[in-house]
């Protein structure tokens, strides 16, 4: 990464980041070269919904690994904007008729789940496991 930055960047310009990494130019001379790696957020997921007939534990599984992938698919610095969470936790087919559903909150932490959007900054990226996602049945 570093020696990619140092090969593109302009002469003078500085480079910026937590992490530094020291290259040598043509006259063996070293260079600090800063940069940032991303840091994982975890992401907990709590969807209440109403099941109707048809509603088994297996549409709760394809549910919480449509979130997930959905969620895992965001790129470095973007937020998780809650309602469009709905899409993929609806399923778009005749297994996401049998709920409703009536809430979905997320957050940083399993207790610390709300209705609102999930923002992050610049060097975050956001990672969901089918795990931390609580689906409840009322």
């Amino acid at each position: 990464i570093a020696k990619t930055i140092e090969t593109k960047k302009g002469p003078g310009a500085g480079t910026f980041g937590d992490t530094e990494i020291k290259i040598a130019d043509s006259y063996s001379i070293l260079h600090p070269i800063h940069f940032s790696r991303p840091k994982d957020v975890p992401v907990f997921v709590e969807i209440t919904l109403t099941a109707f007939e048809g509603y088994t534990t297996l549409v709760g599984d394809r549910i919480r690994a449509a979130i997930a992938s959905y969620i895992d698919a965001q790129l470095i610095g973007d937020n998780v904007y809650l309602s469009r969470l709905f899409s993929p936790a609806n399923l778009r087919d005749e297994e996401g008729l049998t709920y409703d559903i009536f809430e979905i909150q997320i957050g940083r932490s399993e207790d610390d789940v709300s209705p609102s959007n999930l923002i992050v900054t610049f060097d975050e990226a956001v990672t969901c496991k089918p795990e931390h996602i609580k689906l409840i049945a009322r």
